[in-house]
């Protein structure tokens, strides 16, 4: 009896942690407005136990993203997939010579092992807003397609922020299909 109860206590336990496995995680947690050495965000990122995904050669960002991109000569950029939560969270760092970060691109995309929702997605974009502009004030340009109103497949939400120290640019990608992504650009210049 008494190997029976603990191991129907053992179950529970166990499912009650896989519950938790996957979550939200605050965009304080995800975000790092502030632009250190490469080196330095290495480091945190393997604190973190982040995967390095890095593609091993150079690939760019495109003017309308980083207008200063053309304005610096760049490393091959270094990308890491942080631990999974209720997205897939995929962060590039663009530097140069001297390890200096100029430009952060954040990616979440669905978690296929929960299934990540459209509700999760407009709050996670919400949630990604809200703290951009407690910290760099109202932005500057937003624009939202409607999904339903448009002839495309996919659509595209985009809202900026300009600062006298940082500029930000949020997107998020929308599709009839399903298709969600959030994409957050972060530089300096």
């Amino acid at each position: 009896m008494k190997s029976r109860i603990l191991f129907l206590l053992m179950i529970l336990i166990s499912y009650s942690c896989s519950l938790n496995k996957y979550g939200n995680v605050p965009v304080r947690n995800e975000i790092d407005l502030s632009f250190k050495s490469f080196n330095e965000i290495k480091n945190e990122e393997v604190d973190k136990e982040s995967k390095d995904i890095t593609l091993g050669y150079f690939w760019g960002i495109g003017e309308d993203i980083y207008p200063a991109f053309q304005k610096y000569k760049f490393e091959i950029p270094r990308s890491y997939q942080r631990n999974e939560n209720n997205f897939i969270l995929k962060v590039d760092y663009f530097f140069t010579k001297d390890k200096q970060v100029k430009f952060k691109s954040y990616e979440w995309n669905e978690n296929e092992k929960i299934e990540t929702s459209n509700e999760m997605f407009n709050e996670k974009f919400h949630e990604i807003k809200k703290y951009i502009t407690e910290n760099l004030g109202k932005p500057s340009l937003e624009i939202y397609e409607d999904l339903e109103k448009s002839k495309e497949e996919t659509v595209r939400d985009d809202v900026k922020w300009q600062s006298k120290n940082l500029n930000a640019y949020l997107f998020r990608f929308r599709g009839k299909g399903g298709f969600d992504q959030i994409r957050l650009a972060i530089y300096c210049d």
